[in-house]
């Protein structure tokens, strides 16, 4: 192995490695920070509580000199315990105190980076405390009763990352910027610019930057998208026990990085037009201008808002569109609503049921059936404090400051009020479009539309038909949720965003082609 070369990352498969020649880093990442973990160097073994016990590797291993090491599978590593008693004894010694470390080395390490002070009910609070969650951020809480004095409500609330407090007035960009997280593009120009950082976005990143190009995504809130706050898909090939938005958001963010893929974040897109060198110009919020030889468009959709006496007052103050930065063990005994019958709905049930004291979901419909897969159906039936109430409909809320009540109507019956503790709104959304040119083909709602549904072109671009997923804007593209057609599933969305990258390349490699006529 030559010097700055991995030989494990986090996460992958390991096998009992034994270091002949040379020195290695063991690194780790811990709340959004590298590690360095330890040194291992000539004599030193690695590995055998992984290959033994089938586990992946709890850390990163990258050579810092000319290293050369020795690796056995499973099989391998039993042969050779059971062939030399000594030395099988002295790997069964050191497995066993590494197992008895394991635990002690955890708790030595901080719980947290982040610490938050005040008052759970202030505003001003909601936004940084979503974004933690939903960029997977932990933070530690301090919580400060809001007295209403003067000199209180001067000093909070306060945050500090790594013991440095954090300047104010709070906002997401500072926090990410303090946190580590990069906001701002290192180039001005790149091969493609991917404008959304949910699962169709992150896919081409990673497809995109591990076949060469030099790649940026922009996601303005948190990547992974609205599949990032879905507590468990069940359906997602590759993971029967199901698995979280959030870990598969993570894993993604981690392998476009480890790609070379440059991810920025807080950044919003509000313009896109053609630029004189033949790509396209892309201008960011602040002012920032780049050029872009081909773009994605992978922004997803956006939360429908209810009509409903009372919302806006308390949005952030006990209501709440879509569960994006919720945490359910502060929910701990108490009574939430969800407005909705779709599967996100029913997912925000099921995780919300283990901790509140009652779950109510209130749905237009007749039935759920038409709108909710059955799997969760029959998990929400099975839960004895989850209600579904029919042909129901959320009337207005109400509270001084927090949401106390609620009023609902069941088939056009207004019903009497209830104490309501929290309410969650998913009813759908609605594409994220609005920014993009007006030439660009969408269809009534506002999806976007690709290959064989895209009109008739003028111009200079009439002797091909559009590339798949191509847009009626040559070199631009999309995949996900926004697009027109689209089926609305994570593994669809990762597919889309996968086979666009062979599209782009060949739009790239046409525009070489030409610049050389």
């Amino acid at each position: 192995m030559a010097p700055g070369a991995w030989l494990a990352r986090e996460g992958e498969r390991l096998e009992f490695l034994v270091i002949l020649k040379g020195r290695l880093a063991v690194r780790k990442q811990i709340n959004g920070k590298e590690l360095h973990i330890a040194d291992m160097t000539t004599g030193d073994f690695f590995g055998e509580v992984n290959a033994l016990l089938d586990l992946p590797a709890a850390s990163s291993l990258c050579a810092m000199t000319h290293c050369r090491v020795a690796a056995f599978d499973r099989q391998q590593l039993m042969e050779l315990m059971a062939s030399s008693t000594q030395c099988g004894d002295f790997i069964r010694k050191v497995l066993q105190t590494r197992l008895a470390d394991g635990p002690r080395h955890a708790i030595e390490i901080s719980s947290a980076r982040v610490h938050v002070s005040g008052s759970r009910n202030d505003p001003s609070l909601t936004q940084i405390l979503k974004f933690l969650k939903s960029n997977r951020i932990a933070y530690e809480w301090v919580d400060a009763p809001d007295t209403g004095e003067a000199s209180v409500a001067c000093a909070l609330p306060s945050l500090t990352i790594d013991g440095v407090a954090i300047a104010k007035p709070l906002s997401e960009r500072v926090v990410a910027e303090a946190f580590g997280i990069s906001t701002t593009p290192q180039h001005r120009s790149y091969d493609l610019l991917i404008v959304g950082g949910g699962p169709a976005g992150l896919a081409a990143a990673v497809y995109g930057a591990s076949e060469g190009l030099r790649v940026l995504l922009v996601e303005q809130n948190a990547m992974g998208g609205q599949a990032g706050s879905s507590s468990r898909i069940e359906n997602y090939l590759g993971f029967p026990s199901g698995i979280s938005g959030e870990d598969l958001a993570e894993r993604a963010v981690r392998q476009a990085q480890q790609f070379g893929a440059e991810l920025v974040l807080t950044r919003r897109v509000l313009r896109l037009q053609p630029d004189a060198s033949g790509g396209h110009r892309v201008i960011l919020d602040g002012g920032t201008s780049l050029i872009a030889a081909s773009v994605l468009i992978t922004a997803g959709v956006r939360w429908r808002t209810l009509e409903a006496e009372g919302i806006t007052a308390l949005v952030g103050r006990g209501v709440s569109y879509g569960v994006a930065g919720i945490e359910p063990v502060n929910l701990a005994g108490k009574r939430v609503f969800l407005v909705g019958g779709g599967n996100s709905a029913g997912q925000a049930a099921v995780a919300l049921a283990n901790y509140a004291a009652s779950v109510t979901l209130l749905v237009r419909g007749a039935t759920l059936e038409a709108t909710m897969s059955q799997y969760l159906i029959e998990q929400l039936r099975a839960k004895a404090n989850v209600r579904i109430e029919t042909d129901s409909k959320l009337e207005s809320v109400a509270g001084h400051g927090v949401l106390r009540t609620i009023c609902t109507s069941h088939c056009g019956t207004i019903s009497p009020r209830r104490k309501a503790d929290a309410v969650y709104i998913l009813i759908g959304a609605d594409a994220s479009t609005e920014w993009l040119p007006s030439n660009l083909n969408r269809d009534d709602d506002g999806f976007i539309q690709t290959g064989r549904d895209v009109t008739p072109r003028s111009g200079s671009d009439l002797s091909r038909l559009p590339f798949p997923l191509e847009t009626s804007l040559p070199g631009v593209f999309c995949a996900g949720d926004v697009r027109h057609g689209s089926i609305k599933r994570v593994a669809s969305a990762v597919g889309e965003g996968s086979v666009v990258i062979a599209s782009i390349h060949q739009y790239l490699a046409l525009q070489q082609e030409a610049s050389r006529i």
